[in-house]
């Protein structure tokens, strides 16, 4: 019997949220009635927050003075903001770090570390030296070939990891996708279906044995955000995501909460939160081998890290804040994604506080400030 399911998640699940259990579980921890509790929620719904029903218990929003409750962001305040770091006309770079072929091209010939490129499907554009493979047939017929696999795939344009897998040889016809095995033919078909734009299939990188015994084989990128101040690009915060036990991508998308580690200007762990700050709990230590701690643990390359962000970020001048998603590897890190719309609910969740406090909203406008006299037409 055939397995019909969909092989790759194309589109972010989307939980139900019990609004009402909600409300009377915040009056009963706050100490507030759930008549304020509500009042409170729509005032950060219809107000510059902008947060949805849900965003404001996930997030955290719920809790705390109302100094506190007014500096988280949602999915629509978090946008604006980030917007208004980024410089109009040709200093905005926007879609070249969102195409993630050409961002890799101009980090690599720039002397910054990036996976290996090993193929691209796509169905009508051509990637220079690397092999396309412009059909489904021609896609499945490269994962049969002898040497090719193991490999991590991901679209060219993709978000929050929707679309990426790791690919390993399996049976005659058959490909590992690390959750379970499928045949080639379909999965072929359903990426030429889904990205027929680009599907980009790099190599697969190892972690540390040290990082695979705290987390697992599935990697965990560590989000550094950096922000161009005074003295060039510096970091605003970083994130150490962890995959849910058993999948391979560290973002939530198979349904399954991951870890977020909050982390100190030393790269050394101070808090993990699995789940959202509703929902999930905090941990101590490692999900995987539970004896061993995972606040306090320092990330190893941790000044290199830091270096390459910031020497990295030099080459978007038109951005005052970018993302930058780093892979821990045996060769050292390397840059997995670039990301002008990083977002900052991993903060929130991590650090368990809103993004927008006061710190974080003088170094924002001292760089909003300096992005104006950087480039002309910046949005102020």
């Amino acid at each position: 019997m055939s397995d019909s399911r969909a092989i790759l998640v194309a589109q972010r699940p989307k939980p139900r949220f019990d609004v009402a259990g909600a409300l009377t579980r915040a009056s009963r921890e706050t100490g507030r009635s759930a008549v304020k509790v509500g009042m409170d929620m729509i005032c950060r719904m219809c107000g510059a927050q902008r947060l949805r029903p849900d965003e404001y218990f996930v997030q955290g929003a719920w809790v705390g003075d109302t100094t506190a409750r007014a500096a988280f962001v949602g999915s629509s305040s978090n946008f604006r903001l980030n917007r208004s770091l980024i410089a109009k006309g040709a200093d905005d770079q926007t879609q070249l770090m969102a195409d993630k072929f050409l961002s890799g091209l101009v980090l690599q010939a720039n002397g910054f570390p990036v996976p290996e490129l090993k193929a691209v499907f796509a169905a009508a554009r051509m990637f220079g030296p690397t092999r396309t493979l412009i059909s489904a047939e021609e896609l499945a017929g490269w994962m049969g070939e002898p040497g090719q696999l193991p490999a991590f795939a991901k679209p060219v344009d993709g978000t929050m990891a929707l679309g990426s897998i790791p690919l390993a040889a399996a049976g005659p016809g058959q490909v590992d996708i690390g959750s379970r095995v499928v045949e080639r033919v379909a999965l072929a078909g359903e990426v030429a279906r889904l990205y027929p734009r680009g599907w980009l299939i790099q190599e697969q990188l190892r972690q540390p044995v040290e990082i695979e015994a705290l987390i697992g084989p599935g990697i965990g990128t560590v989000r550094v955000v950096t922000l161009w101040e005074a003295g060039g690009p510096q970091v605003l915060y970083a994130v150490w995501r962890h995959p849910a036990p058993g999948t391979w991508v560290d973002a939530a998308i198979f349904g399954k909460p991951n870890v977020g580690c909050a982390l100190d200007a030393e790269g050394v762990v101070t808090d993990a939160q699995m789940g959202d700050l509703f929902t999930g709990r905090a941990v101590t230590h490692s999900l995987v081998n539970p004896e061993l701690p995972l606040v306090g643990y320092q990330l190893p390359h941790w000044p290199e890290i830091v270096e390459i962000c910031r020497s990295a970020h030099r080459l978007f001048p038109g951005h005052a804040l970018i993302g930058w998603d780093i892979a821990i590897t045996g060769r050292g890190p390397v840059i997995s994604e670039v990301n002008s719309n990083p977002l900052h609910m991993s903060y929130q969740r991590a650090y368990r506080r809103g993004f927008l406090h006061a710190e974080h909203r003088a170094r924002l406008d001292e760089a909003r400030r300096l992005l104006q006299k950087r480039c002309t037409g910046s949005k102020g």
